[in-house]
């Protein structure tokens, strides 16, 4: 059964049928989100109910989602790992760290959420192609998710995108397209394209399925922890709709009555490409767009983030703080997650635990709260921006004699 009602404007209320394709409030421009019957699901189900399933995807939440669960395009996505960092946690001065491993997702990333549930809803809207604008990890998963069940996808992508994840999208059978210039270029290309050619929009900006649908990480993180939210929640920031997803989903369940209190949230972005967090620092409400974003952590590269104020809402809302982290910083930090928990993440994912190191040394998160980091896509992806930052610490070895030469030396 379909408990969700209808899509409502976070702005001014206006409300629109889950049958219509909208992705903005037609009357202010504003942003959509999905409403719920909550009522009827917690007279129908809840933590108890949940613990029975047996099925271990995002799906378990199927009654918090906006599709028919037997309707749903799934590639498995969801419940994936909450791992206890004990190594990381010492290392940095932390005492009970945990690492949402959301790189374990089907196509390498936790897009996969969103993507399962925008595609879904584009089935049953009738379309019969999808396009989407993306530096990568969501135009690679929409694509997997396009192909699952044979919808034609068109791929926007900034020209700097990195090269496995453009063939990862291609090998799903996107048409791809370099955009020269910036994400905001892919944008208006991709939308442009959208209006003149009829394609269903999958843009993580501003489809509001895309964070309905990565609202599940807050669940299942809560329901790993035995449905006690922790003390804080910290993500890698560009679009916003990972973050802006799980306040939603925070909302939620404390609406449900399956949690008690919040976590308090975290927004981190690479000091290259970081308007939410200059917002939040001086305190204001309106986000200055960064023109030309530079930053090693390219699915950050969002320097027009439209989800921006409702980002800077939700740190309010929570009383999460916002902070920046150097390329240098975000490099070294996946350097340590690699050598301390074997963990390999993109520099996007990275950005995560810099900046978490940072906020433990400026005194902004106690060392002693319970914390979980969403570790956002896998390094495999991006091999090439660390290739050139790495020292080689082997040689083509000709023969053990040689080998003991080397050994002598490092």
């Amino acid at each position: 059964m379909l408990y969700a009602r209808s899509l409502k404007c976070v702005e001014c209320g206006r409300t629109y049928s889950l049958n219509e394709t909208v992705y903005q409030c037609k009357t202010c421009g504003n942003l959509l989100e999905v409403e719920y019957d909550l009522k009827t699901v917690a007279e129908k189900t809840g933590p108890s109910n949940l613990a029975e399933r047996k099925t271990y995807s995002m799906w378990r939440y199927s009654e918090l989602l906006p599709v028919n669960v037997d309707r749903a395009v799934s590639l498995g996505e969801g419940f994936t790992p909450l791992l206890r960092a004990e190594n990381l946690s010492r290392l940095i001065g932390a005492r009970d760290l945990r690492l949402k491993l959301e790189f374990n997702s089907p196509t390498g990333s936790f897009k996969d959420r969103g993507s399962s549930v925008l595609i879904s809803k584009a089935r049953d809207l009738g379309a019969t192609a999808v396009a989407i604008d993306s530096s990568g990890n969501a135009a690679t998963s929409i694509a997997a998710y396009s192909a699952k069940t044979s919808l034609q996808c068109y791929v926007f992508t900034p020209s700097y995108a990195s090269l496995a994840k453009l063939v990862q999208a291609g090998m799903s059978g996107a048409n791809v397209f370099r955009v020269e210039g910036t994400r905001r270029d892919a944008f208006e290309i991709a939308t442009r394209a959208c209006e003149e050619w009829g394609w269903y929009y999958c843009g993580f900006q501003t489809n509001p399925f895309a964070s309905d649908g990565l609202k599940t990480i807050v669940f299942e993180v809560c329901e790993q922890l035995e449905w006690k939210p922790p003390d804080r929640m910290i993500f890698p920031v560009g679009t916003g709709s990972g973050i802006v997803g799980c306040w939603t989903g925070l909302r939620m369940l404390r609406k449900l009555g399956w949690i008690e209190g919040t976590s308090s949230l975290v927004c981190v972005q690479p000091e290259g490409c970081a308007p939410i967090v200059k917002a939040f620092k001086h305190g204001s409400e309106e986000i200055e767009a960064v023109d030309h974003p530079r930053t090693i952590a390219e699915g950050l590269m969002i320097g027009r983030p439209l989800k921006g104020k409702i980002v800077l809402r939700a740190l309010q809302n929570t009383k999460g703080l916002a902070t920046a982290a150097s390329d240098d910083e975000i490099i070294e930090a996946a350097k340590l997650l690699a050598k301390s928990e074997g963990l390999f993440v993109e520099p996007s994912a990275a950005t995560a635990i810099a900046g978490l190191q940072r906020s433990i040394k400026e005194g902004t998160i106690d060392s002693d709260e319970r914390i979980a980091c969403v570790l956002t896509g896998t390094g495999l992806k991006t091999v090439e921006t660390y290739e050139s930052r790495l020292q080689p610490s082997s040689a083509i070895l000709p023969s053990v004699d040689e080998l003991r030469k080397v050994l002598k030396k490092m």
